[in-house]
């Protein structure tokens, strides 16, 4: 049977330089792990917050026909 053990660490870093203090530490952790279970590993990414979704006006429901317009210039 084949498992897999996931830790999860959020972190709050100011900027590039507070990220890779926080790497740093992670990876002294890491090798303490990998005493353990040598096939162990790092993975660090970036979690951006998200923005919220514009608001969309209304459209009104007599537009929504699915019939093409007619749009030549005759």
């Amino acid at each position: 049977m084949r498992l897999k053990a996931i830790f999860t660490v959020e972190i709050e870093a100011e900027d590039f330089v507070s990220a890779a203090d926080h790497q740093k530490r992670l990876e002294q952790i890491l090798l303490a792990v990998r005493d353990e279970f040598p096939q162990a590993e790092l993975k660090l990414t970036e979690r951006r917050t998200r923005r919220s979704a514009p608001v969309r006006g209304f459209v009104p429901r007599a537009m929504i026909t699915g019939r093409l317009h007619d749009y030549s210039n005759d």
